[in-house]
């Protein structure tokens, strides 16, 4: 079985959820965050999104509890940079939302396996799919039990 992290772009609605404790949106984002705590996952956020979570998490709260959430943040995702080849790439789509259409370049450019976000319909033009979190700890789990399932057949 190949142990290297599967690589996940996360969306901003997905951050926001875990970070604000959205209901019933949290518990999907807990448990994906936990996927990245005990390595199992490569979580990846594109830079472009730390300013909208800023303002967003400082909205609801405050300045100081949006810059904590954002060093927290900092422990279970990598940054990765909207560079100026993505911005490109992301103006070249035919996205509604630009903010979408930069997010799902930064995946690409990334080889992320999956986008993870809410916003599905957001993302039907991405060349990189995206899933729901249920639908990605759905299929992480599936996929952990025939893996499970493997290593006790070829331990008998």
């Amino acid at each position: 079985m190949d142990n290297r992290p599967v690589r996940i772009l996360v969306d901003t609605n997905v951050a926001l959820d875990l970070l604000l404790n959205r209901e019933p949106f949290a518990i999907d984002a807990l448990q994906l965050f936990a996927l990245a705590e005990a390595e199992k996952v490569e979580l990846l956020l594109s830079t472009d999104a730390i300013s909208t979570i800023f303002y967003v998490v400082r909205k609801n709260c405050d300045s100081s509890v949006a810059r904590e959430a954002l060093a927290k943040l900092l422990d279970y995702v990598a940054l990765v940079a909207l560079d100026e080849r993505a911005v490109i790439r992301g103006l070249a789509t035919d996205f509604a939302d630009v903010e979408d259409a930069l997010v799902a370049a930064v995946a690409e450019k990334t080889g992320a396996a999956a986008i993870v976000t809410r916003n599905l319909s957001d993302f039907k033009s991405s060349p990189v799919r995206a899933v729901s979190p249920r639908e990605f700890l759905a299929a992480w789990t599936a996929r952990e039990q025939i893996a499970s399932q493997k290593t006790s057949k070829e331990s008998e």
